[in-house]
């Protein structure tokens, strides 16, 4: 970011207030962390898989047979668990999340507790960063269930009704683990193992940490099909359809710039991502809703634009600023794709979810919001080519 560009994000925001320490507050926080330079910093997205998948192909075909609910029972430790307030904290839960001890001679690991886990779906998704594992689930109880045993240590911590997916980044798998210990002592049966996992395994996380996509079924971001004017069905369709695209754009954004965070630059590039699977092109409409702020700048209690505001409580001058900026986006967005058209090629739409990632929300929302976006596009489409 240029001195100039400062100076121009600087000068907009003084427009609104005249709060030297609000402005701060909202430069902090729409600081763009996509950028180019960033790009190579994780693992390159490529064709090959990530070593993680093979076992996840193993767990796909072996919950045929056996189920969902206990294959997964089998390899996690989460699904091993119950969800009850500071198990996370007992000697068995941390032994066996952090040393992988067995929990079959366990009394508090009775099992993750669920009420229709015959409903849980388990498949391997090509998404746009590469293949993952994708577990669908379409009890809401369940649901909450899965995500306080992955998010948060088997601990009963409440899920946002507006919450209907999560992309799951480094779980532990201790099945992959024993696996490679197995057979390093089949050719150094005399070595020290835990020397080598040390010093060989330990730096390299995609040798023993997985991701994987949860969805529910429920309506994306707790919005009716009435308040969007379709059928209920569709909407429930589109809702899943939404909810995997949103997911897949964060671990697009992951594995080419290196972030994945709860901020509203993450969540515009997801629904976006999300919104153009399902509609092939942009509905402002559609993303006010699920962001709470469908009559701007009223804000709707229970939106998601709550859910990403950071650790630090905002304060409301600089939340008021924040509404306008997502609404002005959205408008840039909107211009966006009506100058492009619809989206043509998978590489059209990558190069449009670059584009996003690549530019502030500042930039993006200020009165030559959708010239700065289609400038980056262009830019991204010739170097593409060259």
């Amino acid at each position: 970011m240029t001195m100039i560009e400062e100076i121009t994000k600087y000068a907009f925001l003084k427009e609104y207030t005249d709060n030297e320490a609000v402005i701060s507050e909202v430069l902090t926080y729409t600081k763009n962390k996509f950028s180019s330079v960033n790009i190579g910093k994780l693992d390159a997205i490529t064709d090959t898989d990530e070593p993680y998948i093979e076992a996840w192909n193993q767990y796909v075909d072996e919950s045929k047979t056996i189920g969902v609910y206990e294959t997964l029972k089998k390899y996690l430790v989460p699904f091993q668990f119950p969800i009850q307030k500071d198990i996370s904290a007992t000697d068995a839960y941390r032994d066996a999340m952090l040393r992988g001890v067995s929990t079959q001679k366990m009394e508090s690991a009775t099992g993750l507790q669920l009420e229709k886990p015959p409903a849980m779906q388990l498949k391997i998704y090509q998404s746009i960063a590469g293949k993952i594992p994708v577990l669908i689930i379409p009890d809401d109880t369940d649901f909450c269930a899965i995500i306080q045993a992955f998010f948060h240590k088997n601990e009963p911590i409440d899920t946002p009704e507006s919450m209907g997916a999560a992309l799951i980044n480094g779980i532990n798998n201790w099945d992959r683990i024993h696996s490679l210990k197995m057979q390093w002592q089949a050719v150094n049966p005399f070595g020290n193992w835990s020397e080598e996992f040390k010093k060989q395994i330990m730096p390299y996380p995609a040798l023993y940490k997985d991701k994987i996509i949860v969805l529910s079924t429920k309506p994306y971001s707790n919005v009716s099909a009435n308040s969007l004017g379709i059928a209920h069905n569709d909407w429930i369709d589109y809702s899943l359809q939404i909810r995997l695209a949103h997911e897949c754009a964060h671990l697009f954004t992951l594995k080419q710039y290196g972030h994945m965070t709860t901020n509203m630059h993450d969540e515009l590039i997801a629904d976006y991502a999300g919104i153009t699977k399902v509609l092939g092109r942009f509905n402002k409409k559609w993303f006010l809703c699920f962001m709470g702020l469908e009559d701007y700048p009223f804000y709707r209690k229970g939106g998601r634009l709550e859910n990403y505001l950071g650790d630090k409580e905002m304060s409301t001058e600089a939340f008021d600023i924040l509404k306008m900026l997502i609404n002005n986006v959205a408008d840039t967005l909107s211009k966006f794709d009506a100058f492009l058209g619809s989206i043509k090629t998978s590489n059209d739409r990558l190069n449009r979810i670059k584009s996003i990632c690549e530019l502030d929300i500042i930039t993006m929302a200020s009165p030559n919001g959708s010239l700065k976006l289609i400038e980056k596009y262009n830019n991204i489409r010739l170097q593409a080519v060259i």
